[in-house]
């Protein structure tokens, strides 16, 4: 698996119903399961939309004073409503499981949710929280560099520790060596940022050939 995916960090097996499942069936799963949301999936298990606690708190909301028409408007109609199908907010808001770890965040930040459903061929296989990511920052010192150097720097690049040297601090990657061209410099700074818990890369790797102007420094992140 690749531990950079959203698919790494997922919770797998996310709770769906069909789209004629009634109030009380989902509202007994959120319950008892002390989930706030369930997926609902149409005849083809694809995700049609979600149900989360707030559409099901309309029934209560409704009787407050109305204050905003089209607002009310939305609520009588979540309040009468009875199936998966009446109640669900649609299209659902997802990421793709084979999706980055920075697309999830920049995800997140777009849309202000705290949870994200996952999918793959449009099928939901997942949930991703916002906590989800925040806990990629508490990987191991020595995970994290372990994977760099067997996973980044020798099986991707062919890159030996008689070649580059890696040090992980806090998170902070320091990667120190010598690569054959330039061009080499910067990709492979890239590919260190990219690494499930990594916080930032200090890349002062040399090179031996000049084949390519150096490219502008960018904050690796991952």
């Amino acid at each position: 698996m690749n531990l950079s995916t959203v698919a790494s960090v997922m919770t797998a097996d996310p709770v769906t119903v069909g789209l004629s499942a009634t109030f009380k069936e989902i509202a007994e799963h959120m319950a008892t399961r002390r989930i706030s949301a369930v997926g609902v999936t149409d005849a083809d298990g694809a995700l049609a939309g979600v149900v989360s606690e707030a559409d099901l708190l309309a029934h209560y909301r409704v009787c407050l004073k109305r204050r905003h028409r089209l607002r009310y408007r939305l609520e009588r109609r979540k309040a009468a409503a009875r199936t998966a199908a009446e109640l669900m907010t649609a299209p659902a808001l997802c990421v793709d499981a084979e999706d980055s770890l920075t697309t999830a965040a920049a995800r997140f930040a777009e849309t202000g949710v705290r949870r994200l459903f996952v999918v793959r061929d449009g099928k939901p296989v997942g949930v991703l929280a916002r906590h989800d990511l925040i806990s990629v920052f508490a990987r191991d010192d020595a995970e994290i560099r372990h994977e760099i150097e067997n996973t980044v720097l020798w099986q991707e690049f062919s890159l030996g520790p008689d070649r580059v040297r890696v040090l992980v601090e806090s998170g902070v990657v320091t990667v120190v060596g010598r690569v054959e061209r330039r061009s080499e410099v910067a990709p492979v700074g890239r590919r260190i940022g990219q690494v499930r818990g990594v916080v930032a890369v200090d890349n002062r790797l040399d090179y031996v050939w000049q084949d390519a102007p150096a490219e502008v420094a960018t904050d690796a992140r991952p």
